[in-house]
């Protein structure tokens, strides 16, 4: 197995089926969301990821939903435009949760504030 191929099985196990309620795990999204394709640009946050939880909540941990650097992963989102309920206005928010890769992008930014991206 390549190094690619463990990055995107990584994110696939912790941030995809750890955090995401909209995760199929019979059907592969290429691209991911914007969180999933972030994160495997950044094979040295491997180590960090290893250690990231799944709360039985579906928040962005401490960060607000508002967080510049959340909104920047969501501004490059494939789903963004079509596909994404939880930035879409006209989505109640009871109705919609993060992905798991924005999830994820939260927790590394909560757990670590000096982490550039």
């Amino acid at each position: 197995m390549t190094s690619l191929e463990s990055q995107a099985d990584l994110l696939r196990r912790t941030a995809c089926a750890g955090l995401c309620r909209y995760y199929k795990p019979h059907k592969r999204e290429d691209p991911g969301c914007g969180g999933v394709e972030l994160l495997k640009r950044r094979p040295d946050l491997a180590p960090l990821l290893e250690a990231l939880p799944s709360p039985p909540d579906d928040g962005l941990f401490a960060l607000a939903e508002d967080d510049p650097r959340l909104l920047a992963v969501c501004g490059a989102c494939e789903f963004r435009i079509d596909g994404c309920d939880f930035r879409d206005p006209a989505v109640a928010r009871d109705q919609c949760s993060p992905c798991g890769g924005l999830r994820a992008v939260a927790w590394l930014l909560d757990e670590n504030p000096e982490l550039k991206l």
